[in-house]
């Protein structure tokens, strides 16, 4: 049973999505953590395999990058629109079990405003998001981490604060 559900779009924030398991797996145990390159097996049924992670999750992490809202299929069209789109699965589950649901906008990424989003993942918009920028990436996980940490609790290992000490504030995106 994992605490913590890593979503993201592996064509829009992978690599975003990857160090900040790596860093929230050190803190919290990979045993802790669920993300789909990890955890779903060859041959397993994917939509079961996210529907099963994200029920026994404390906490789902959004990982937002620049492409994330746009991103399209095959066809053109954008998935986020396709009921079968496996990040709209993933928040709609956490959403209808009223699971806390924490936006990490990577890449300039940006929240999507509540007319973007298909109304049954509407209530995303709704979520203050914490931004992880390239310059302060330690201070923000930290962050992170401290939020958490009173979702699911305490790490493993204690945030290093006297690295964080020395950077920049955390960029809060505020809801308008």
């Amino acid at each position: 049973m994992s605490t913590i559900f890593v979503s993201y779009r592996r064509d829009d924030s992978s690599g975003h999505a990857g160090r900040l398991y790596d860093r929230l797996a050190d803190r919290f145990g990979k045993d802790k953590l669920f993300r789909d390159i990890d955890h779903i097996s060859y041959g397993e049924d994917f939509v079961e395999a996210l529907d099963e992670a994200v029920g026994s999750c404390k906490a789902l992490i959004a990982v937002i990058g620049p492409t994330w809202l746009t991103a399209k299929d095959k066809r053109g069209r954008r998935r986020l629109d396709n009921s079968h789109d496996f990040v709209r699965i993933e928040i709609e589950s956490a959403l209808s079990r009223g699971i806390p649901i924490f936006p990490v906008l990577v890449n300039n990424g940006e929240m999507p405003d509540i007319d973007e989003l298909p109304e049954s993942i509407s209530g995303l918009a709704r979520r203050q998001a914490l931004e992880i920028s390239e310059t302060r990436v330690d201070y923000d996980v930290g962050q992170l981490i401290k939020v958490l940490e009173a979702k699911v609790g305490p790490a493993l290992k204690p945030v290093d604060t006297g690295r964080l000490a020395d950077t920049a504030h955390a960029a809060v995106t505020p809801i308008e």
